[in-house]
């Protein structure tokens, strides 16, 4: 596994954490969803994304997947879906 590779499967796996974190606090303290963390994992990841060897198709997918990251309005259903979206990012990165 590349440098790359590493470092890409790392900030989806930080992503992940972020998001089921942020599902859980909003659950149980019914409270706005703080999305500066993502924020700075989507960065991260762009960042990644522009040194990695990924086809352009792949990069396309993650930097969609990035963009949707970064919302201001995020809600526990929004958040669920990302984190389905990363699950399916993470099944096609393991398939390269």
């Amino acid at each position: 596994m590349s440098l790359v590779s590493h470092s890409l499967t790392e900030i989806l796996n930080e992503i992940g954490d972020e998001l089921t974190n942020q599902i859980s606090l909003a659950n149980n303290i019914d409270e706005k969803i703080d999305t500066r963390k993502l924020a700075q994992q989507s960065n991260a990841l762009n960042d990644v994304i522009k040194t990695s060897e990924l086809s352009d198709k792949d990069k396309s997918m993650l930097q969609k997947f990035s963009q949707t990251l970064v919302q201001d309005d995020a809600t526990v259903k929004s958040l669920r879906y990302e984190k389905q979206d990363l699950e399916r990012v993470l099944s096609n990165i393991n398939d390269l």
